[in-house]
């Protein structure tokens, strides 16, 4: 009945009984009040469930905080493949101007009416 339990998963199941828990009860100390409580013996199975629903809430929710730590993790991976393409395209236009100098000016010249553009608009 206790397998997989974490002493959290315990401590609600002896709040949801109404139970007094207190900040030294050990696991051990839990269960045995869990046991002693007047709704475990006039309907163990409730109990019983009970825990079992806790213990699959928090393998629930271990489940999804990991989940959204590979989320996390991929974005981070797209996000710093994207700067790298960045970079990559910012380098080519460094080697291109410095190639053709004329381009430079070029370059200028398109920067400054995309600024005006967007200054109008």
């Amino acid at each position: 009945m206790y397998k997989n339990a974490h002493k959290e998963d315990l401590i609600r199941v002896v709040e949801e009984l109404d139970g007094i828990v207190e900040s030294t009860d050990t696991i051990a100390k839990l269960k045995t009040k869990i046991e002693n409580s007047s709704t475990f013996e006039s309907d163990a199975d409730f109990v019983k469930t009970l825990i079992k629903n806790y213990i699959m809430r928090g393998y629930r929710e271990t489940k999804r905080q990991a989940t959204l730590e590979k989320q996390k993790i991929e974005l981070a991976k797209l996000q710093l493949a994207q700067l790298e393409k960045e970079v990559e395209i910012q380098t080519t236009k460094n080697k291109a101007l410095s190639l053709n100098p004329a381009a430079k000016t070029e370059e200028k010249t398109v920067q400054n009416r995309h600024r005006k553009y967007d200054q109008k608009h």
